[in-house]
């Protein structure tokens, strides 16, 4: 070999042969720096997270919106059965009563029993219309949210002669929850007892609140017949449609499914997070703009 022989380089631009499948620069590009695949699949990957951040936040949004229109409506519909319901009822009470006063001491007894019916009818009546409007009025939360779930289970067990066994852990943080987070799970817990009465068939059931690092679970369980694919799909008829935007709107969920051996569980899940004052009691949120 000559020692004093050069090697010349050849500089020119080294030509690779084009990934399958990724299309090649355009020559007018080729001065810059390549754009490797990779990036193109983080890039588009990034858009898709934002844009399901975006989705989610406006279903949270509209589900906000599903659970404040739900709870004006219950607020106008309990003040419509208190005020005009109530009123005419009063009427019809005192009317019976003058009635039954100025009955003459030799009208047949047939009139009088049917006066008695009447009158007996009428309390049931005005029993049953203060019930629904003691479930659609916004409970107070004042002497904590255990001791309002309580009372209203209480109450719930008397009336439908279901035994309704509740517990609640001592947690603190359950009563320094928003009035959005208690009046959700009250609701739910509300409605799902409220299905058991309608549906289960059921002779017991059971109330649980537990918490963990993460949020609050609210389970209600019964006896009963027990609730199955088809029926679930249903919304409509159990009020699962209500229970989900409650809780959806919190960044929670809800789980219906049949327990074995027998019955139906009921599963609330919120976040500690979920603290955001007047969702559900001042009137419509604001959305989000598209």
């Amino acid at each position: 070999m000559n020692p004093s022989a050069t090697i010349t380089l050849d500089e020119s631009p080294i030509r690779r042969a084009p990934l399958r499948g990724v299309p090649s620069p355009a020559p007018e590009c080729s001065g810059e720096p390549f754009a490797s695949p990779w990036s193109a699949l983080i890039d588009a990957k990034l858009n898709g997270d934002r844009q399901i951040q975006r989705l989610t936040a406006r279903v949270q949004e509209l589900a906000a919106l599903l659970a404040a229109t739900e709870e004006r409506a219950r607020r106008a519909l309990a003040q419509d059965l208190h005020d005009e319901t109530g009123a005419a009822l009063t009427v019809v009470n005192l009317a019976l009563a003058r009635a039954e006063h100025w009955i003459p001491a030799d009208a047949p007894a047939a009139l009088g029993d049917a006066l008695h019916q009447a009158r007996a009818a009428l309390a049931d009546v005005c029993e049953t219309s203060h019930r629904i409007v003691e479930g659609l009025q916004t409970p107070a939360f004042d002497a904590g949210f255990a001791a309002a779930l309580a009372e209203w289970i209480a109450s719930f067990g008397t009336r439908s002669a279901i035994a309704v066994d509740f517990s609640c852990s001592t947690d603190a943080r359950l009563d320094r929850m928003s009035h959005d987070m208690s009046l959700a799970l009250f609701r739910v817990m509300q409605e799902a007892l409220g299905n058991v009465a309608r549906h289960a068939q059921a002779a017991h059931a059971r109330v649980s609140v537990s918490t963990d690092a993460q949020g609050v679970l609210l389970l209600v369980e019964d006896d009963g017949v027990g609730i199955g694919a088809a029926a679930r799909r249903k919304s409509g008829r159990f009020g699962l449609s209500g229970m989900r935007a409650r809780c959806e709107a919190l960044g929670g969920n809800v789980r219906v499914a049949a327990a074995k051996p027998a019955g139906t569980n009921v599963r609330a899940r919120l976040p500690w997070a979920a603290a955001r004052p007047g969702l559900f009691a001042s009137g419509v949120p604001h959305l989000f703009s598209a």
